[in-house]
């Protein structure tokens, strides 16, 4: 378990309903946790949080000022890892923490129990796909947003500094025919984010704009249909589903289910008893 995870469990008793770790460090962990009162455990991680469920009178003690409030279900607050704050609850709560690496944001102002519907609607997305699939590749893929927005939306930075929301020419078809040979040959690893904008030669938040322009997809979704057109494949053959299920990618044959039987309405093994 990480360093601000494995703290904030010893110091609260509870353990993560589910802990991901992507490829860009960032962190994903969800929490049951009864009352508690407990100091900063996570920095110098910055911490995104997202009220899952729960009512309770939530104390922050930062700096010497006290501020006390009945954080809304949906609600968000963000704590950065140089700012030490004292968190204490009166009720169970059940939330979910996005930590980020102190090195990968800078200039982000604290906010505490507000409305922002793209986070949101992020914190959300990491709830009802990577716990039920494990997927630490959206995690990865997705980070790059999770900063802009933050930079973008709380902090004093200039957004003439930020990459220009600008018109971008589409990756060309060598570019995605490169790509796919990439994907062949790891088909049965992690692909992150930053090795496929590296073949594209461009920085990673350019990358997926021309790529989403050439192929009308997010990186995450065409690797994902890479791999559940390759298990296709294979199901046609004599390898059991637990061998397809590593050689595509998928973290479990039950990941593998759960994934394939969206893509195609059929298990696995209905699949291959079709075929």
């Amino acid at each position: 378990m990480s360093f601000g995870p494995a703290r904030y469990a010893a110091a609260t008793g509870a353990q993560p309903v589910f802990l991901l770790e992507g490829t860009g460090g960032l962190v994903a962990a969800k929490w049951r946790v009864p009352p508690h009162r407990v100091p900063n455990l996570w920095a110098p991680h910055h911490v995104l949080g997202y009220r899952v469920s729960g009512i309770s009178t939530i104390v922050r003690t930062c700096r010497g000022v006290v501020q006390r409030k009945v954080p809304p279900i949906g609600s968000v607050t963000f704590s950065p890892g140089d700012c030490p704050v004292e968190w204490s609850s009166d009720a169970p709560i059940e939330a979910i923490h996005v930590y980020i690496p102190s090195a990968a944001l800078h200039g982000v102002r604290d906010f505490f129990g507000i409305t922002d519907p793209w986070l949101a609607a992020y914190c959300r997305l990491l709830d009802s796909d990577c716990a039920l699939y494990d997927d630490t590749l959206l995690l990865g893929h997705t980070q790059h947003l999770l900063l802009r927005h933050l930079v973008r939306h709380y902090s004093n930075v200039s957004k003439k500094t930020l990459e220009p929301r600008l018109r971008v020419t589409p990756l060309s078809h060598g570019v995605i025919r490169r790509i796919e040979d990439y994907l062949e040959a790891n088909m049965g690893s992690d692909v992150p984010l930053h090795a496929l904008a590296a073949l594209a030669h461009l920085s990673v938040g350019h990358f997926v704009r021309a790529f989403r322009g050439a192929t009308g997809e997010t990186p995450h979704r065409f690797v994902l249909e890479r791999r559940l057109d390759r298990a296709a494949a294979m199901l046609k053959g004599p390898a059991t589903i637990a061998h397809i299920a590593h050689a595509c990618g998928f973290r479990s044959p039950a990941h593998f289910s759960v994934r394939f039987h969206a893509r195609f309405g059929l298990t696995p093994s209905q699949y291959r008893h079709s075929a």
